[in-house]
């Protein structure tokens, strides 16, 4: 019992599990956990024996049937559910104990290792993003989709500067492809700079469906040093500035039926100019955005620079078919990042952090070969 003790007082002390993961593991309150990480912190091992004796219950399991259970766990290796119908199905008119004692039996003989608990990795991507200097956060999203009046679908793509509230992009497109938006994105970048981060909704072409997100116009952004960012779903609170824009957009005579893209462009030019240099914002004391908008963080540079991984981390280069080699098994990443070379760095024994370029975009289990 004192190592069970020790081993949970060791892991409240590391700060890698919550008190309450601790807990549901060794099958304990939480005011336990909190008991002797306090006596261990204070006084080591010799604190963790027990302070008192209860009386003698006589509900306690017998010595002898404690034994069989430890004898059937050593000669098949069974659990306690298995174990408790054996031992029912050879002596039905036994009171054998609970599956719950028989567990506890077991652990405590040291006949049963603790499951680990891994804290699980949420996307560094997925969150709320609050800028703090101007240029640093930038933001995207379609304005729905609407049918021109010669028949065919319009998708008005928006762009911002989320500090000075200055439209960067109002757009009318055809569709919502990656060859359509990465043009019109990269024209801003070499025109105004590059933010820090750009924030979106999870859908396409921003995001991907698969873990991390991870799409081919979030791996372009990563390769320019840029962070893509994307609302938790359900939550477009967290783009607030663009949705208020949008509003302002939806309220405007840009969105009616125009007779043909031209005369659309038309509009949303129109639109763009009065809201970036006509219309006070209240978001940013009555100013006018283009009053405020100075460019985006850093420029655009003429050519990209190759992505270095410190020496220390494994590296490897993702293949057409979004796979590496990983001791000699194929290991699926994502079709995304297909030609890029990652660099992985070991944090715990068989876990490994993976990053391109100077961004964590997963992590490798490498007991169960899988890619988090």
């Amino acid at each position: 019992m004192v190592d069970l003790r020790e081993q949970m007082a060791v892991m409240a002390l590391s700060g890698r599990y919550s008190i309450t993961e601790i807990a549901e593991l060794f099958g304990v309150s939480r005011p336990t956990v909190y008991k002797y990480r306090d006596r261990y912190r204070a006084h080591g091992r010799a604190d963790l024996e027990e302070r008192g004796r209860a009386p003698h219950s006589p509900r306690r399991t017998p010595d002898w049937m404690a034994a069989r259970v430890i004898e059937d766990r050593r000669q098949f290796g069974f659990g306690s559910k298995k174990i408790r119908r054996r031992m029912t199905d050879a002596e039905p008119e036994v009171g054998w104990p609970a599956r719950s004692t028989i567990d506890a039996i077991l652990k405590r003989e040291g006949l049963v290792r603790p499951r680990r608990v891994r804290k699980r990795f949420h996307s560094p991507f997925q969150r709320r993003y609050e800028p703090t200097v101007a240029g640093e956060l930038a933001t995207i999203d379609f304005k729905g989709e609407f049918r021109l009046r010669d028949g065919r679908w319009c998708h008005p793509l928006t762009m911002a500067e989320a500090m000075s509230r200055y439209l960067l992009v109002c757009q009318a497109l055809p569709s919502i492809g990656l060859d359509l938006v990465w043009p019109l994105v990269e024209a801003v970048f070499r025109e105004h700079g590059l933010p820090d981060a750009l924030l979106s909704d999870n859908g396409p072409p921003f995001g991907g469906h698969g873990l991390g997100r991870l799409s081919t116009f979030s791996v372009r952004l990563m390769a320019l040093g840029v962070q893509p960012v994307f609302i938790v779903p359900g939550h477009p609170e967290h783009n607030a500035s663009h949705e208020r824009m949008h509003r302002t957009l939806k309220q405007s005579s840009a969105l009616y039926r125009a007779r043909s893209f031209r005369e659309q462009q038309q509009r949303f030019d129109a639109f763009r100019s009065m809201y970036n240099h006509q219309r006070p914002h209240e978001g940013i004391g009555l100013d006018r955005p283009a009053d405020r908008f100075r460019g985006l963080r850093r420029p655009y540079p003429p050519t990209l620079p190759p992505i270095q991984y410190d020496a220390t981390l494994e590296v490897r280069t993702v293949s057409a078919n979004g796979v590496i080699k990983w001791n000699g098994h194929p290991l699926f990443i994502s079709h995304a990042l297909a030609g890029r070379r990652l660099g992985f760095e070991l944090i715990d024994e068989q876990l490994w952090n993976v990053h391109f370029g100077s961004f964590l975009i997963g992590r490798l289990d490498q007991n169960e070969r899988r890619f988090l």
